[in-house]
């Protein structure tokens, strides 16, 4: 069987196949640090400030480690290529130390976990660049389709099956062994098994090839680090466009049991009164919702109209349907908001978030030379993580701070709901950034190179 190859103009689609393997490992390696973390966290603390500060672990290693082995895939060269070493590495290393996160006995051996296993994930990080250079861009739209779809089915079974029973108790081995087995390891194990596959395909089928220009074998400096990454205003412009999504999530999460917070999650489970089962089954039929009738219509429209500009109207929407669930939660329903009621929402949500997902990746790297985005990347790592770290912690101390002030309502000691206002505040910086970054197009000051490089390149598979 022919080995899959980087740097193609046109790539078959069984390629494109095995390339949405990957990146179905990482969503679900990448949910376990949402909901499931936290549960795992409040088993212990209490405080939303501290829950956020121990989840965000992820984001402040995304910064201070993904960026630079990003940057380092643009500048080493082995006999196995130039992100595969990293990849296969870092997400054995984070599979390994995933398996013992449900095995933590207190916050502190918790929380070392939680350092490793993100320290050796953000090792791995370097796949979108490897998977860019493998999909040309005349492809990546409708590669982007099947991938979120591929996605969806992931997060189907992640919360419809795997975290609908997170509480459940299977009665395999001794009560408190470590062969113990209930729906809180299976989950994480689960996870820790998909990654380990994926570090296998890229073993077995996976070649890369000599970039177009050669390979700039300088190592790490600080100052060569900070000079190829920041040195440039156009990569700062593409810099801020990228945080533009997670700009709109604010660090809250989303109903899908998003890797970027868990405080949608709380909200539903501690503040509305709806238990895990439900929480985790809801977002099982928000994936099947979106995986049929709102990705392949947003990939679709991604090849064919202009995706800044609907990049642009999608960031808005989110932030109006959930402003619209605090105002019902709080001043109609009184936090008695029925189930299909939270569903509504819930689905215009998410299926506006897969508008701005599937949009996102291919509008980035339209405007990124192919031989630079490991050096991009590690852009993205470093601005992407530093954002999120803020945007969690700052949504930790929103809420406790909120309900200081305001008081609660609910069944939870905290007002939750609350987040949606930060959200709002957070997605209005993200639509500036977005206007900001069209009008330096409109000027010649960013330049979409991907499409002048793969017009050049050999049309032979």
């Amino acid at each position: 069987m022919k080995k899959i190859e980087t740097h193609h103009a046109k790539a078959p689609w069984s390629w494109v196949a095995w390339m949405v393997y990957p990146w179905m490992a990482l969503t679900y390696f990448g949910n376990c640090g949402g909901a499931p973390l936290a549960f795992t966290i409040r088993k212990l603390v209490e405080s939303p400030a501290v829950v956020a500060f121990l989840s965000s672990i992820n984001f402040a290693m995304v910064f201070l480690v993904s960026a630079a082995a990003s940057y380092m895939s643009d500048r080493i060269w082995t006999r196995w290529g130039r992100r595969r070493p990293l990849l296969i590495v870092g997400w054995i290393g984070g599979a390994t130390a995933m398996f013992f996160v449900p095995l933590a006995t207190n916050v502190w051996t918790l929380a070392a976990l939680i350092v490793v296993f993100q320290f050796c994930s953000d090792v791995g990080t370097p796949y979108e660049p490897l998977y860019n250079e493998v999909i040309p861009p005349s492809q990546r739209g409708r590669a982007s389709t099947l991938r979120n779809i591929m996605n969806n089915v992931t997060n189907l079974f992640f919360n419809g099956v795997m975290l609908a029973q997170f509480d459940r108790q299977y009665g395999l081995g001794k009560a408190g062994g470590w062969l113990k087995l209930d729906g809180e390891r299976a989950l994480y194990w689960v996870g820790s098994a998909a990654i380990l596959l994926a570090s296998l395909l890229l073993m077995a089928r996976v070649r890369e090839t000599p970039p177009p220009e050669s390979i700039r074998r300088e190592g790490f400096s600080p100052a060569g680090f900070l000079r190829d990454v920041f040195g440039r205003r156009e990569q700062w412009m593409v810099y801020l466009l990228y945080i533009c999504p997670f700009l709109v999530i604010a660090g809250i999460g989303t109903f899908m049991a998003s890797a970027y917070g868990a405080f949608v999650t709380l909200f539903e489970t501690e503040q509305l009164g709806f238990s895990r089962q439900q929480v985790g089954w809801a977002a099982g039929v928000i994936g099947i919702v979106n995986m049929i009738l709102f990705v392949p219509a947003w990939g679709w429209l991604a090849d064919r109209l202009p995706r800044l500009k609907l990049f642009r109207c999608a960031l808005l929407a989110p932030v109006i349907i959930n402003l619209s669930l605090f105002v019902c939660v709080r001043f109609v329903t009184d936090y008695s908001l029925p189930f299909w009621g939270l569903m509504t929402f819930a689905i215009l949500t998410e299926g506006m978030m897969a508008l701005i997902y599937v949009l996102w990746g291919p509008l980035v790297y339209d405007y990124l030379p192919s031989n630079g985005y490991g050096t991009a990347a590690a852009g993205f790592s470093f601005v992407g993580g530093f954002t999120n770290f803020i945007l969690v912690n700052g949504a930790g101390l929103w809420v406790e701070g909120f309900t200081h002030v305001f008081g609660t309502a609910g069944k939870s000691k905290f007002d939750y709901s609350s987040i949606f206002i930060w959200q709002a505040l957070t997605a209005a910086i993200a639509c500036g950034l977005a206007w900001w970054f069209s009008q330096e197009v409109k000027r010649g000051r960013v330049i979409a190179y991907a499409r002048r490089e793969f017009e050049k390149a050999p049309r032979g598979a």
